[in-house]
């Protein structure tokens, strides 16, 4: 077994305890992606960050995979520690992997990975937001949600 392999085993394992042992049982077993949607997701994400963690740091692949992640986290209820726990769980696998390896360089990429995970579940969480207040407003009638929609720049915040 490869350490990569090694490294994205573990991880896999640490990522999954959230959901409890019945779906981590089955999250770590089943291959089909529509039988087992979230561990074939986790299990392919997770691979493309320890390719990036032992190699190149590629923030666009980075961004993409902790966007990936983060989508089926942040619909859930979890926690932001919950959502984001398992990115620095990381840095004991590692040092348990690779113990020859530096610890300083590798828990720095490791700040990375947690960053771009972090930015990404808050995105996700923010579109939540939008999407339910838009869905309210809509609920309203059509006037509360004409208004929102044609707001000027100087009102919204943020744009102004």
């Amino acid at each position: 077994m490869s350490t990569e392999s090694a490294i994205l085993g573990r991880w896999l394992a640490v990522a999954l305890t959230v959901y409890g042992e019945g779906v981590a049982a089955l999250a770590l077993h089943e291959a089909d992606p529509f039988r087992n949607p979230v561990g074939v997701s986790l299990r392919t994400e997770l691979g493309v960050l320890v390719r990036e963690l032992l190699g190149g740091m590629d923030q666009v692949a980075i961004d993409a995979a902790c966007t990936e992640l983060m989508a089926v986290r942040a619909v859930q209820d979890l926690s932001v520690p919950q959502a984001l726990d398992f990115i620095f769980e990381l840095r004991a696998i590692v040092r348990a992997e690779l113990p020859g390896v530096a610890p300083e360089p590798m828990d720095a990429r490791i700040d990375r990975l947690a960053m771009a995970g972090f930015v990404a579940y808050l995105r996700r969480r923010e579109q939540m937001s939008e999407l339910r207040l838009n869905e309210r407003l809509r609920g309203l009638g059509p006037l509360p949600y004409r208004l929102r929609n044609t707001a000027t720049p100087a009102l919204v915040p943020g744009r102004g």
